[in-house]
């Protein structure tokens, strides 16, 4: 009694597991014609796949964060060491991810942010200070003329960003 018992239970479980597989991909009869062309196909086992990451577009949690003056998550994004120069300034060269963050509060002034390489201001910088405001820098503006530009390195983390209290101090 007990070794049919046991019997039933293995192929009760076996039999489960074998129905949680991922199994072949076949046609059920639908009462539908296949074709020839369809019945040749090559039959495939689905494979799981692990779930891709998000990719992250810094450039876009940079303006962002500039934008809502919520510059925190920008933390995450920066090298351990940042370039930071304040126009006009000595200040601040290579610093540590902490004092950068906190030097970015030079911008809680500024409002009206734009981010759009098209703005005439924007080119001005670029043809006028390509060093610090060039094509492969994220460059912003603000309406009462606070200036920040932010540049990545190859593991997509800022490495280095500029802030001034007005553009009109770079462009002759």
């Amino acid at each position: 009694m007990l070794f049919v018992l046991g019997l039933g239970v293995s192929a009760y479980y076996f039999g489960t597991q074998k129905s949680t597989d991922i199994q072949e991909t076949t046609p059920k009869d639908t009462g539908e014609q296949i074709s020839e062309t369809e019945k040749n196909l090559p039959t495939t086992k689905l494979s799981p796949t692990s779930p891709s990451q998000p990719t992250v577009n810094v450039s876009e949690q940079i303006v962002a964060a500039i934008t809502s003056k919520n510059t925190q998550p920008l933390e995450g994004y920066m090298a351990n060491t940042v370039q930071v120069r304040l126009e006009s300034s000595g200040c601040c060269g290579p610093i540590t991810k902490a004092e950068a963050m906190s030097q970015l509060s030079y911008l809680d002034p500024a409002v009206g942010w734009s981010f759009d390489s098209t703005n005439p201001i924007i080119i001005d910088l670029a043809a006028n200070a390509s060093n610090y405001y060039g094509s492969d820098w994220i460059v912003g503006v603000a309406s009462n003329e606070y200036v920040v530009s932010f540049k990545l390195n190859s593991q997509n983390k800022i490495e280095a960003y500029n802030l001034g209290a007005s553009y009109k101090l770079l462009i002759p």
